[in-house]
Protein backbone atom coordinates (compact mmCIF):
# COMPACT_ATOMS: atom_id res chain seq x y z
CA UNK A 1 0.00 0.00 0.00
CA UNK A 2 1.46 3.93 -0.70
CA UNK A 3 2.03 5.73 1.95
CA UNK A 4 2.38 9.50 1.90
CA UNK A 5 5.43 9.56 4.60
CA UNK A 6 7.52 6.74 3.23
CA UNK A 7 7.55 7.73 -0.34
CA UNK A 8 7.45 12.05 -0.40
CA UNK A 9 10.05 12.10 -3.43
CA UNK A 10 8.07 9.60 -5.15
CA UNK A 11 4.51 11.36 -4.56
CA UNK A 12 6.47 14.62 -5.75
CA UNK A 13 8.13 13.54 -8.91
CA UNK A 14 4.62 11.85 -9.88
CA UNK A 15 2.82 14.87 -9.44
CA UNK A 16 5.51 17.09 -11.17
CA UNK A 17 5.53 14.85 -13.98
CA UNK A 18 1.49 15.05 -14.59
CA UNK A 19 1.71 18.90 -14.46
CA UNK A 20 4.40 18.79 -16.54
CA UNK A 21 2.40 16.51 -18.88
CA UNK A 22 -1.26 18.67 -18.52
CA UNK A 23 1.20 21.73 -19.47
CA UNK A 24 2.70 20.03 -22.28
CA UNK A 25 -0.55 18.90 -23.80
CA UNK A 26 -2.30 22.03 -23.14
CA UNK A 27 0.81 24.36 -24.65
CA UNK A 28 0.93 21.93 -28.08
CA UNK A 29 -2.93 22.38 -28.29
CA UNK A 30 -3.04 26.02 -28.21
CA UNK A 31 -0.44 26.55 -30.61
CA UNK A 32 -1.65 24.45 -32.88
CA UNK A 33 -5.40 25.15 -33.05
CA UNK A 34 -3.96 29.19 -33.43
CA UNK A 35 -1.71 28.05 -36.55
CA UNK A 36 -4.88 26.05 -37.75
CA UNK A 37 -7.35 29.03 -36.95
CA UNK A 38 -4.74 31.31 -39.31
CA UNK A 39 -4.30 28.67 -41.88
CA UNK A 40 -0.71 28.24 -41.23
CA UNK A 41 0.10 25.89 -38.50
CA UNK A 42 3.48 25.04 -40.12
CA UNK A 43 4.68 28.06 -39.09
CA UNK A 44 3.96 27.19 -35.40
CA UNK A 45 5.61 24.08 -35.80
CA UNK A 46 9.11 25.16 -34.41
CA UNK A 47 7.50 26.64 -31.30
CA UNK A 48 5.41 22.98 -31.12
CA UNK A 49 9.27 21.01 -31.40
CA UNK A 50 10.35 23.85 -28.38
CA UNK A 51 7.64 22.73 -26.36
CA UNK A 52 8.11 19.42 -26.92
CA UNK A 53 11.83 19.46 -26.11
CA UNK A 54 12.06 20.57 -23.16
CA UNK A 55 9.36 18.56 -22.30
CA UNK A 56 11.53 15.62 -22.80
CA UNK A 57 14.54 17.47 -20.86
CA UNK A 58 12.11 18.14 -18.03
CA UNK A 59 10.91 14.45 -17.91
CA UNK A 60 13.89 12.95 -18.09
CA UNK A 61 15.32 15.62 -15.74
CA UNK A 62 12.73 14.34 -13.83
CA UNK A 63 12.59 10.86 -13.83
CA UNK A 64 16.46 10.61 -13.35
CA UNK A 65 16.29 12.48 -10.48
CA UNK A 66 13.97 10.32 -8.95
CA UNK A 67 16.56 7.16 -9.88
CA UNK A 68 19.20 8.90 -8.59
CA UNK A 69 17.09 9.53 -4.59
CA UNK A 70 15.60 6.44 -4.71
CA UNK A 71 19.63 4.82 -5.28
CA UNK A 72 20.46 7.14 -2.30
CA UNK A 73 17.60 5.74 -0.17
CA UNK A 74 18.06 2.63 -0.54
CA UNK A 75 21.42 2.82 -0.09
CA UNK A 76 20.78 4.64 2.95
CA UNK A 77 18.91 1.63 4.42
CA UNK A 78 21.13 -0.93 3.58
CA UNK A 79 23.90 0.83 5.56
CA UNK A 80 21.37 1.51 8.74
CA UNK A 81 20.51 -2.16 8.45
CA UNK A 82 24.40 -3.25 8.74
CA UNK A 83 24.98 -0.45 11.64
CA UNK A 84 22.43 -2.46 13.35
CA UNK A 85 23.64 -5.48 13.61
CA UNK A 86 20.97 -6.81 10.93
CA UNK A 87 22.30 -8.70 7.74
CA UNK A 88 19.89 -7.80 5.02
CA UNK A 89 19.47 -11.03 4.04
CA UNK A 90 17.95 -12.35 7.30
CA UNK A 91 14.54 -10.21 6.14
CA UNK A 92 12.13 -11.79 4.14
CA UNK A 93 11.86 -10.92 0.53
CA UNK A 94 8.67 -8.85 0.19
CA UNK A 95 8.44 -9.36 -3.19
CA UNK A 96 8.81 -13.35 -3.25
CA UNK A 97 5.27 -14.44 -3.73
CA UNK A 98 6.02 -17.75 -4.34
CA UNK A 99 5.35 -20.66 -1.54
CA UNK A 100 7.68 -22.95 -3.05
CA UNK A 101 11.25 -20.53 -2.74
CA UNK A 102 9.92 -19.54 1.17
CA UNK A 103 9.93 -22.99 2.53
CA UNK A 104 13.53 -23.79 1.50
Amino acid sequence: MFSFKKDKTGFFSALSLIILVAATVITTGILLAQGIKEGNWEYYSIPIKIVLAVFWLAGMTIVLTRIGVFAVQRANKKIEELQSGESPASQPDSQNTDPEQTKS
